[in-house]
Parts: C-alpha cells; structure tokens; sequence
C-alpha cells in the first residue's frame, strides 16, 4: 500500500475524533480492554448463516451512518491513515492491527451484540480471487466498474467515503485479480518462521498483495485509507488469525516481540495499551478455530 497524499482531511477527521480517537481507550496503559462476558470465535465469512451475515452488514452500515462529526466509521478510517508509519514496516504491524479489529469489533458489537468480525481466508481463492464468492454480489461485490472503479455491487454497493476526500468505494477495474500468495505458501511462513520479527515480516507482504490487488491503481485498498472499503476488516482478520495460529505453534514463542528496539513493554499508539497486552486474543474477547492450508471450511 501507499501513503495518502491528501493529510489534512486526514486529519481533520482525526481531530473530529477527540477522545474516541482510541476507539474505546480506557485510560488504562497496561492491558487491552478485556471484554466482559464469553469469548466469541470468529468464523470464516462464508461459513456466516444469512441472518449473520446481514446482521453484520446491517451493524457495519450503521457505524458508518451520520456526518463527519458523528460517523464513527470514518473516524476509524481516518485513525488508520494517520497511524501508517505506527502500524507497517515495523514490528507493531501485528499487535497494532489485532487491537484497531478488536475495537473495530466492539463497536459493531454495541450496535449488535450478536455479531462477531468474520475473517476471509484469501488464501482459499488465491489463483483466480475474482471467482471467490467474497468477492460477489451475494457478498462484499466484485471489482469496480469502468472507468471510475466505483463499487456498485454487493452489500456495500455505492458506498461513499470521505477520507481522505469524499467519493464512491474503489477497486480495481480489471475483471481478472492478481493472484494471492496461495495457502500452501502461508502454511510454510507459519511452519518456518522461528522468531517473531521473522514472522511479522513474512505476512506483511502477502498481505500488501491482497490489497493492491483488489485496490488495483486507484481503489482505496491500494492506500493507508484501506479501511474504506468493508472488505479491508476481514482480509485483515485472516492476518491476525495467523498470527494467533503461529502462536499456538510455536507456545515458546507466543509471547515474544522483537525486532530493532521493539519491547513487549511498547506502548500502540493512539491505542494506549502495550504490545504485550495483545499476546493472547482471548483477552480482548475472541478467538479463532485453528488453520491449516488443507482446512476445507
């Protein structure tokens, strides 16, 4: 991905945020909120019955109504941007995303407490993404249309944006995706990466390929302001998802952090909660079913 060219509606947006821009901060530096009540497993999207499906659709809508003062979707957008070079390229890759998810998460669940962030297993459709049933109109919709790349099918059809300026969702025109990085490729970067930092850097590039993509030249998963597009939170579930798999691989490694002067003790910006407070994810309130690139469901 890019970085926006565009930073002060960026961070106007941000200012607008105040206080809410941690996305449920709690004041307390030490510990990621933990989430009162049971600990949800979060599904593959397509194995999501319909009613699930449309009550997170419903909820991810919802966060996204009212102005720029009031939509808090966009103010989460608008937190990604401004945070690039806090949260890629660099070791809090990983635990920046899991806490900015779970946030993500927690909001939809005050909208519906019933719903649960699915995570797309790309990997499943890497030779031909452009077939995957994710990316149809029963789903998120498929690439955008000619010339101007807006997406104008699916459940997010005609979906408006304002960060960092306003205009309709894009994605690539092209009707052929690139290719992903394919699952038995995944499964030998979870099988040989024998440190953290190693990992972290492992994932990060199959995940950029996700996201240019289906960004393509001009669509917004091609940029920092990724999060426009509602297909960016379950491709980077499948990202965290793999992170927890690692960790349950390698249990000597789970709690490790390194790389550079990275410490277990380093505080997520603007989140205000340290890395190690995101080392297992049932303390902020989820998990997932195990993974293996021969997993059929």
């Amino acid at each position: 991905m890019t970085h926006s060219t565009d930073r002060r509606r960026v961070m106007k947006l941000a200012a607008a945020a105040g206080g809410a821009l941690a996305l449920g901060h709690t004041g307390t530096a030490g510990a990621a909120a933990a989430a009162p009540g049971p600990v949800v497993t979060r599904p593959e999207v397509r194995t999501l019955t319909t009613q699930q499906w449309r009550e997170f659709v419903a909820a991810v809508h919802q966060l996204h109504s009212g102005d720029t003062t009031t939509n808090l979707y966009d103010r989460m957008v608008a937190t990604h941007s401004n945070n690039a070079s806090r949260a890629h390229g660099v070791p809090a890759f990983l635990p920046w995303h899991r806490v900015y998810l779970s946030r993500f998460e927690k909001s939809l669940q005050k909208i519906n407490p019933s719903v649960v962030l699915p995570y797309w297993d790309w990997s499943r459709d890497a030779q031909a993404p452009e077939s995957s049933p994710v990316l149809s109109s029963s789903y998120f919709g498929g690439p955008g249309r000619k010339p101007d790349g807006a997406v104008v099918d699916g459940a997010f059809a005609n979906w408006r944006c304002t960060v960092p300026n306003p205009h309709a969702l894009r994605r690539t025109t092209d009707a052929r995706i690139p290719a992903f990085h394919s699952s038995e490729a995944v499964e030998g970067t979870v099988v040989r990466a024998t440190s953290y930092d190693q990992l972290r850097r492992s994932l990060e590039a199959p995940h950029g390929t996700v996201h240019t993509a289906i960004g393509g030249h001009n669509g917004d998963m091609s940029f920092m302001y990724a999060p426009n597009d509602p297909l960016f939170w379950v491709a980077e579930a499948f990202t965290d998802l793999l992170w927890a798999e690692w960790q349950q691989r390698h249990p000597a490694l789970a709690r490790t952090y390194n790389g550079g002067s990275a410490r277990p003790s380093d505080l997520l910006r603007p989140f205000g909660v340290t890395v190690e407070s995101t080392f297992d994810t049932r303390d902020l309130g989820y998990t997932y079913p195990r993974w293996s690139s021969n997993r059929t469901a």
